[in-house]
């Protein structure tokens, strides 16, 4: 990866890493919508443009084979109007959730964008198994008649990139181990897609100033608590590593990423700032140089007085700029203001509390906490609390003393704990799965 050539100053755009746009009215996005469009790409189906048309041409030749099976005429009307007209068909299994989405394929462009976010969850060349249990002769019929005109394919996710390779690839072997039990991961699906956008938002809101760097990010500590606990300002870690820190950084993610972009805008496969400052070298300095003086000359805002002599001192001052046109009063200045505030409403907000004195907190609510609860665990039966607590760590959630005691009250409630010593020392926590 190498600088692009003819560096020039240019609309901001973010969209390659981050999916919210700086227009407010294009961030209403619906998250079923998501989770269907998400689930088609899963799965490699058809395009969207051709799903209906697809979608038309199974109904018709299922029907003609359903009546050539069963005699009985009126048998069919009965099939159409409980799984076709009423779409119960879309809740046989994860990948027939598409005929939800038939009716809506205008008009997505927020949808599409966090799906694009979404996809850097896919393992490359991997094929996603559909495969359901317990389902009766007419759910049985019509699975294995979809599987058959629609195999699952082997996905192409060349020249997608995450900003948190760590982050996306614990929760990349998460979706495969949703995916191998397809009736818990049709029921869970969107509340794994909610979570994973909240996590990554945060984790990229703590280290988008890092890039300096020049390494793959690690996993920030970021504190939560359980709904049902109570907040204080005397509980230090949700103070200064929850909520109020991932705030503090939202402001640059916009900046940031735009000029990620702005020096890759002809580069199919873009990357990470931090990997694009591993690859540069000294003959990059005299254009991008030019190209700080240019975007200061273009965006009216005066340049450094400190001399711009190597790579770091360029790229800090490029930061300063690109962070500066969106500075209060600037023309701009709305354009991120729209982003930080989309952010906080749509993406963070099923996932924040105001509690008194404390002020905003990060709260898990019980189905999201048993969603991951169950992800950590995976194809385990069961894990001691600490491995359960370090597992979480790894995907972005960190818990203090007092919502460790909060974790362990939850799981005895839920009856899913084994406690091995009458001390407590052991304590097991078995999936409910």
């Amino acid at each position: 990866m190498s600088l692009i050539n003819n560096l020039k100053p240019a609309s901001n755009s973010m969209a390659t890493f981050y999916p919210i746009s700086t227009n407010e009215n294009s961030n209403d996005f619906n998250w079923d919508t998501v989770t269907n469009l998400f689930l088609k790409e899963l799965y490699g189906l058809v395009s969207e443009n051709k799903i209906e048309t697809e979608l038309k041409i199974f109904h018709q030749e299922f029907e003609e084979k359903f009546k050539h099976q069963v005699s009985d005429r009126q048998a069919w009307q009965v099939i159409e109007d409980i799984y076709f007209l009423n779409k119960s068909v879309a809740k046989i299994s994860p990948k027939l959730r598409i005929f939800s989405l038939s009716d809506d394929t205008h008009n997505l462009s927020a949808e599409r964008r966090i799906v694009s976010l979404l996809k850097t969850l896919l393992k490359r060349g991997y094929v996603y198994q559909d495969e359901v249990n317990n389902l009766n002769f007419i759910e049985q019929l019509i699975f294995e008649s979809f599987e058959k005109m629609f195999p699952s394919n082997a996905l192409d996710i060349s020249g997608i990139n995450s900003y948190l390779p760590k982050l996306s690839t614990i929760f990349s072997e998460d979706l495969i181990f949703l995916t191998t039990n397809s009736k818990y991961f049709l029921e869970n699906i969107q509340l794994f897609i909610e979570i994973y956008i909240c996590i990554y938002t945060a984790q990229l809101s703590i280290v988008i100033n890092s890039w300096r760097e020049a390494k793959e990010p690690e996993i920030k500590d970021c504190y939560f608590i359980l709904d049902t606990e109570r907040a204080s300002r005397e509980r230090v870690s949700l103070q200064r590593s929850g909520y109020k820190l991932v705030e503090k950084g939202l402001e640059s993610i916009f900046p940031i990423l735009a000029l990620t972009e702005s020096l890759q805008s002809n580069v199919e496969q873009k990357v990470p700032l931090w990997q694009l400052r591993t690859t540069l070298t000294d003959q990059d300095i005299e254009p991008l140089k030019k190209y700080c003086q240019d975007f200061s000359k273009d965006r009216g805002l005066p340049i450094s007085d400190s001399d711009l002599l190597d790579l770091s001192s360029i790229l800090d001052e490029l930061q300063r700029l690109y962070k500066a046109q969106f500075a209060k009063g600037e023309t701009r200045a709305s354009r991120n203001v729209n982003v930080v505030r989309a952010i906080k409403n749509i993406i963070l907000k099923p996932f924040t509390q105001s509690r008194g004195s404390a002020g905003t907190v990060f709260v898990l609510t019980q189905e999201y906490l048993l969603l991951l609860t169950n992800l950590v665990i995976g194809k385990r039966e069961k894990l001691r609390l600490y491995e359960v607590i370090k597992e979480l760590e790894l995907r972005g959630i960190f818990f203090d003393k007092e919502s460790r005691k909060a974790l362990v009250e939850f799981y005895e409630r839920l009856g899913n704990v084994e406690k091995m010593s009458d001390s407590g020392d052991a304590i097991y926590v078995k999936k409910t799965i």
